[in-house]
């Protein structure tokens, strides 16, 4: 992560001039709650879907609510307040060494941020905006980037995520798919999600995927849990993990090569073909026709 003379990461392309004016507004709207009440941060969190795969969800039932944030200022856990940031557009991609740059990620200095702080937070971002001579915005997933969206999110010291509630209650939705059952995703990529899971049903490898091994969706966090790495696409609801046992980081995986090759006509990519694999991981890649299926 490259960081400026203030100490403040620019991770890369800054969002253009032309679209500072709506990064920045999203980035004071989502640090605003910074200043917010505990009791008003917990409300914030029952608003949205689990960011992190429960139990129940890989037993098809409904996902079970995240706890809300511990207030700034006290002993610091896993849950704690670390800053936000501007998911500018979906990257291409999971996979290792991606180019991509989602956005600006801007830490929290002291644990106790205060209004001072976020107008600070909010200046500086668009301080490197206008250091940036970039004559349009540029969307690194093309039209996927701009079918599923962007938002400002907080985050935490586990490196979960906090999408704001607006494009949560606007994109994630909770339904039911052929041989999975219950699932949280964003509704963009719930049909081709249901295309694939339905034609591997009715080519006889259902029983292939193994729905009390699926580790979810929608799952909002940094790739490793690392704010360097930029947003996973699970924090817009676009990938899913399946397997989870047989299919471990850098193996050649257990899941069946015939499921695998469903999922890319459905327009999915497979971390198991990345050079570090990620066999469980099915990102959605590109958008398909789905009257022609």
């Amino acid at each position: 992560m490259v960081r400026d003379k203030s100490g403040v990461p620019t991770r890369g392309r800054a969002r253009p001039r032309r679209g500072c004016a709506s990064a920045v507004l999203a980035l004071a709207a989502v640090l605003s709650a910074c200043a917010q009440p505990e009791s008003e941060l917990a409300d914030a969190a029952a608003d949205e879907p689990t960011s992190a795969p429960s139990q129940s969800e890989a037993g098809r039932a409904a996902p079970v609510k995240e706890a809300a944030p511990e207030a700034v200022g006290k002993t610091r856990s896993a849950k704690s307040l670390e800053g936000g940031g501007f998911a500018s557009a979906a990257p291409g991609s999971d996979a290792p060494g991606r180019k991509d740059d989602t956005g600006p990620v801007i830490p929290l200095s002291d644990q106790e941020p205060d209004i001072e702080e976020i107008e600070r937070l909010v200046r500086e971002v668009e301080r490197i905006a206008k250091q940036q001579d970039i004559p349009a915005p540029q969307e690194t997933g093309g039209s996927l980037a701009a079918a599923v969206g962007s938002f400002s999110y907080r985050y935490f010291a586990d490196g979960t995520l906090q999408p704001d509630r607006r494009w949560v209650a606007a994109n994630i939705t909770t339904t039911t798919v052929p041989v999975l059952g219950t699932v949280t995703c964003h509704r963009v990529m719930l049909p081709q999600l249901r295309g694939a899971l339905r034609e591997v049903a009715d080519r006889g490898l259902a029983a292939e995927i193994h729905p009390e091994e699926y580790a979810g969706c929608y799952v909002p966090r940094f790739i490793g849990r690392d704010p360097a790495n930029g947003p996973s696409l699970h924090s817009w609801g676009i990938a899913v993990d399946l397997n989870v046992p047989g299919n471990q980081r850098g193996s050649a995986g257990a899941i069946d090569r015939r499921v695998v090759a469903v999922f890319k006509e459905w327009g999915f990519a497979w971390g198991g073909d990345w050079r570090y694999t990620d066999p469980m991981h099915f990102e959605l890649a590109r958008l398909v026709d789905r009257r022609s299926r």
